[in-house]
């Protein structure tokens, strides 16, 4: 692509007979969402594919076309351009350069890239400029930067808007306090690693995850909590014991075989029925 950039992640091509894949995106035909997918390739060359996928937004199973966005600098206007490079069973080295068109009328061959804000890990200057087609948000390669006049360490970001803060993307849990504390790459970067916690002032080298990873420590119930959740059970349970439609106790009969005890013996001969004249 004629940049000044040599690629240290593993977006560089695998090996002779190894399998490996390359970020695309897709657009549902349904539901008209954008998601990724990855395109497979060996050798370095894309493989034959018809990829079928299930729509994480609408949950329908669908034969997509994949395609790369990319950036370009027209020749003409001098203005950046994105355009769409579908998937095909090509070597990787043949997406560096696509025909294009412009709306400003100009059309032919333009080397494209991804438009990305690269930072120096040595003096920590930006610039946006374009990188290759297979750079990600977040990975690092050996670049050569024009303030310290060689190749050093660098780091790629997705260009961010004018006033936009810079956001974390990395987060650790405080061996002090046991919470989750964000962090940026480039914070991290600057300071070989080392950050601090926020609430309680813990300083360190801790491990770091991805954004989302960690969860939160739950602390557990205390008693009083536990007392409460029982009390509040029981009080349930009577409720919903008074609110049941009340039944009629059933009479208890008595036993025949004890009605004799209570039935008076007959006296002088006579029945008990028998009355005197």
């Amino acid at each position: 692509m004629g940049h000044k950039q040599s690629r240290t992640t593993d977006n560089i091509p695998s090996s002779s007979g190894e399998t490996s894949f390359k970020l695309f995106e897709y657009q549902c035909s349904k539901c008209r969402a954008k998601r990724p997918i990855q395109y497979f390739h060996r050798n370095g060359k894309f493989l034959p594919q018809t990829p079928r996928v299930v729509c994480g937004e609408c949950n329908t199973s669908v034969v997509v076309e994949p395609f790369k966005t990319v950036e370009y600098g027209c020749p003409a206007c001098k203005r950046w351009q994105k355009v769409r490079l579908p998937a095909r069973p090509l070597p990787l080295n043949m997406y560096n350069v696509s025909v294009v068109s412009c709306n400003c009328g100009y059309k032919g061959e333009a080397t494209v890239g991804r438009l990305m804000d690269v930072a120096c890990c040595q003096c920590w200057q930006h610039r946006r400029e374009l990188c290759e087609v297979w750079t990600e948000d977040g990975d690092e390669f050996k670049h050569f930067c024009e303030h310290c006049q060689d190749y050093k360490r660098c780091i790629a970001r997705g260009p961010k808007k004018k006033g936009e803060e810079p956001t974390a993307d990395l987060e650790f849990e405080c061996q002090g306090c046991q919470e989750i504390c964000p962090v940026q790459t480039e914070e991290l970067l600057r300071t070989s690693g080392h950050a601090s916690c926020q609430s309680c002032n813990w300083t360190g080298y801790p491990e770091v995850r991805p954004m989302g990873r960690l969860e939160k420590r739950r602390r557990p119930p205390s008693e009083t909590s536990k007392q409460g959740t029982q009390q509040a059970f029981s009080s349930r349970k009577k409720d919903s014991a008074s609110n049941q439609p009340k039944t009629r106790s059933s009479r208890i009969r008595p036993d025949p075989n004890e009605l004799s005890s209570i039935v008076p013996e007959p006296s002088n001969g006579r029945s008990s029925g028998s009355l005197d004249v």
